[in-house]
């Protein structure tokens, strides 16, 4: 009797340990991504088969510890049951429910799944083998569930079978956001990682210099008068246009002016030693620009609206400062575009966009605005007309002030909380 009460206790042990396994398993395996999984491979090479192999079988292995961490807990709680009515009687089943739920919850699931989140790596190292090995054994079980899981799938309209390892843009933004607030990461990092997230997402209408902006000379124009274009916007590259900037007929490089500069070449009409133009849409995603600018070894391209007219024009420089933020060389001379003063105000730049003046005053005004890019844009949109300087308009708890109006075109404008009506937005 002695001898079949220490065997039934030493099963039960076994049973309860590899109860353990399979959850520290489990946990190791969905706290992993595939970016983890890839990276583990190259560190332990040794071992790149098994990661491998659970790279390609997420579903299947995930499903192996399922079954496994199953059946040996059903077997501990029948095992455990036989031994508590062998020494407690009637009482042995109610004994054996306490003790088995306190038992599996706490050292089968709640610490050995603690403990995998701790130290996946090691977890994963020691337990990939065995789990490979028996995720072998039991494929016939495995098979079956699949077969079964896409069949509920069918019926439920969901894919039960296939599961990913990567991760959503939206997890990644919450990663990121994360490691900003723990110090894992500086801010200038952050907003990089972001910058790279949201870039295919950016339309070139939403980082092109505005038609307004652009620098530009007319094709029969002589080289004197290019030069003098050159020097006032600092631009090392301007459009040649022909009879009006709608009509780009290519675009001229400062440095192709040097040679017949040297000459004395003054008075040459420009068209000579302008290049070809690159255009693209004002719809076009900005990953595809740049892929085309690359490809075309174009560092500026004109962006044509939708009736074939010039909207704008974006240079390799504003595409990589979506990335990296503003890049500024020596001829830069421009002002910051949103600068925050010492009353708790800001003032921005009419051409603000309107993602980046949410993000630095914490305020959703992009999620209120979507038919407009721009701080001008939005107070165009609030006024309902042209707003003259000195006019201030509201929206929610802030105060908006033009400051600047050029030729119907918002310069800049000051944004102020109005503690009054924040307080009641908030009550």
């Amino acid at each position: 009797m002695s001898s079949d009460l220490a065997g039934s206790t030493a099963l039960l042990a076994v049973l309860m340990l590899l109860s353990a396994y399979f959850s520290a398993s489990e946990t190791s395996i969905t706290a992993a991504g595939k970016g983890k999984l890839l990276a583990l491979s190259d560190e332990h090479p040794h071992r790149k088969k098994d990661f491998l192999w659970l790279i390609n079988n997420m579903a299947k292995s995930i499903n192996a510890t399922l079954i496994g961490n199953n059946f040996v807990n059903i077997a501990a709680s029948a095992v455990a049951t036989t031994l508590s009515i062998r020494l407690f009687g009637a009482l042995g089943p109610f004994y054996a429910v306490v003790a088995m739920t306190v038992a599996i919850v706490i050292f089968c699931e709640i610490l050995p799944k603690n403990v995998a989140i701790a130290n996946r790596e090691r977890v994963l190292l020691f337990c990939l083998p065995y789990l490979r090995t028996f995720s072998l054994v039991i494929r016939p079980v495995t098979a079956l569930v699949t077969l079964i899981l896409r069949g509920l799938g069918a019926l439920l309209g969901m894919d039960l079978i296939n599961y990913s390892a990567l991760i959503s843009r939206e997890e990644i933004d919450h990663i990121v956001a994360q490691g900003s607030i723990t110090g894992a990461l500086e801010e200038d990092e952050r907003k990089m990682i972001h910058g790279v997230i949201a870039f295919e997402e950016t339309r070139v209408s939403e980082v092109m210099s505005p038609r307004i902006d652009i620098y530009s000379i007319d094709v029969e124009d002589p080289i004197s008068d290019a030069v003098k274009i050159f020097l006032e916007s600092g631009h090392s590259r301007i459009p040649v246009h022909k009879e009006d900037i709608d009509d780009v007929a290519g675009l001229l490089y400062a440095k192709d002016l040097l040679e017949p500069l040297v000459r004395g070449e003054q008075d040459t009409s420009v068209s000579k030693y302008m290049r070809q133009a690159l255009f693209v849409p004002e719809t076009m995603k900005t990953d595809e620009a740049l892929d085309i600018m690359k490809k075309s070894k174009k560092h500026i391209a004109i962006v044509v609206d939708e009736y074939g007219g010039t909207a704008g024009l974006i240079t390799l420089e504003d595409l990589l400062e979506e990335i990296v933020g503003d890049i500024q060389d020596e001829y830069d001379t421009e002002i910051p575009e949103i600068l925050e003063g010492q009353d708790g105000s800001f003032t921005a730049q009419g051409q603000v966009n309107l993602e980046d003046l949410a993000e630095t005053l914490g305020y959703p005004f992009n999620e209120h605005f979507e038919e407009v890019d721009t701080l001008g844009g939005m107070i165009l949109m609030i006024s309902g007309n042209f707003p003259h300087k000195g006019q201030t308009v509201t929206f929610g708890p802030w105060d908006i002030k033009v400051l600047d109006v050029q030729s119907h075109r918002i310069m800049s404008a000051r944004l102020k909380i109005n503690e009054e009506r924040e307080a009641s937005d908030i009550s």
